[in-house]
């Protein structure tokens, strides 16, 4: 297992301690448990809490109509939208705020023109948010659905999709970071191959937005979903998507909300309003916008992009290293392809009674159905101690059932 010292020495030796300090004391939640699920919900920042606390005690006071109520519902999604652009390096016009993940995924592959017998390529590996529209298409639309299983260990992603694609594909759906295995896909690769047979390139960005870096335009990418209340520490409810300018066209709208138009005659002629903001749904809630915009702010200002992204993959790499030591553990992520996401498997005891057994002693992971695998997502707020902590605990399970 690495050192506290060469963990340190990779996100920043003593001033990561400092930093550390403070991102702790800003987050309660990781303090009262040991907190290894930020793949499900990452901890809330008090800060984020208190700006929607505010703005619904304000609602509370004062109402949520009237002019003034209005521009500054505008100026935090404004603001929001600008947040997301600046952390995916992309213009704050390719960016729609949405509630989850799955919304974008949604918004991308039903806008599109699909016609029987077109193809998308994704993997089983895939989460249902991804999944699932996809399935909804084959069924409605007659869409042909090419499965791979791009994401599992051992099995080199861009060769299966050379394979699996065909002058028919119109979209592949793959995510950054697989959810159910760990494994950081080569996008710009796979994108590249996509782009190569006039398909689009939509991802499921639940898992490393706010994990991993994610400029967009490094990524070459056409649509990214990110969720608010993973890595982004944001309240539920919130998400962004981002979707290429020059695929608006491409791309139609599937929620139309009374701000979706520029122009809209009695005839119904009407023209999209200008940018992503066309594709959002009606209503996002106005204290978890603010709470989304203070997460979002907090990350980027105080804490550093630099250094979460640093931390988490150091920190994911110590967690793999400890683990694989721990006796009847089988690691299931591949180590030189993996960020913060660490999957395995104790003896044959079942994934979920593993997650039972360590909550009750307050160590925090979950485990996911395909491969049927624990899994343990290490913030930026994680420690050494607590990766120790997990592996002791693992190792006590081990022996204490023979």
């Amino acid at each position: 297992m690495a050192t506290e010292a060469q963990v340190r020495e990779r996100v920043g030796s003593v001033a990561a301690d400092e930093r550390l300090a403070r991102v702790r004391a800003e987050m309660p939640a990781v303090e009262a448990e040991v907190y290894f699920n930020t793949g499900t919900n990452g901890p809330l920042p008090r800060r984020s809490v208190d700006a929607t606390i505010a703005l619904a005690e304000e609602e509370l006071a004062h109402g949520r109509i009237g002019p003034a109520v209005h521009a500054r519902s505008k100026a935090m999604k404004d603001d929001a939208r600008a947040k997301f652009a600046t952390l995916l390096a992309c213009g704050p016009d390719e960016i729609a705020l949405t509630h989850c993940t799955t919304e974008g995924m949604n918004i991308a592959l039903h806008g599109l023109d699909w016609r029987p017998g077109d193809e998308i390529v994704t993997s089983v590996t895939e989460h249902p948010g991804g999944l699932y529209p996809v399935y909804v298409l084959r069924d409605r639309r007659g869409v042909r659905v090419r499965q791979t299983e791009i994401g599992m260990p051992g099995l080199d992603p861009v060769a299966a999709l050379k394979r699996a694609l065909t002058p028919r594909t119109r979209a592949v759906v793959l995510s950054h970071v697989c959810w159910s295995t760990g494994m950081v896909l080569p996008l710009r690769e796979l994108s590249d191959l996509a782009h190569e047979v006039g398909a689009l390139f939509i991802c499921d960005a639940a898992q490393s937005c706010g994990m991993v870096p994610s400029h967009v335009s490094d990524l070459g990418v056409d649509a990214y979903a990110c969720s608010g209340q993973k890595w982004l520490c944001g309240p539920d409810g919130t998400g962004a998507l981002f979707l290429r300018r020059d695929r608006f066209g491409e791309v139609a709208q599937t929620y139309v909300n009374w701000q979706a138009f520029t122009h809209c005659d009695t005839d119904g002629y009407f023209v999209p309003a200008a940018g992503a903001a066309r594709y959002e749904a009606a209503t996002l809630y106005p204290p978890a916008v603010a709470g989304l915009g203070a997460s979002l702010g907090w990350l980027a200002d105080d804490v550093g992009w630099d250094w979460i992204y640093a931390r988490i993959a150091a920190l994911g790499g110590a967690c793999y290293d400890a683990l694989a030591q721990v006796s009847g553990v089988t690691m299931h992520t591949p180590r030189e392809q993996m960020a913060g996401l660490v999957h395995f498997t104790l003896g044959d005891l079942p994934p979920a009674d593993v997650t039972a057994w360590l909550g009750e002693r307050g160590i925090l992971i979950r485990h996911v159905p395909r491969p049927a695998v624990n899994r343990v997502s290490t913030g930026f707020y994680n420690t050494e101690e607590e990766i120790a902590q997990l592996a002791s605990a693992l190792t006590e399970l081990a022996t204490s059932r023979g």
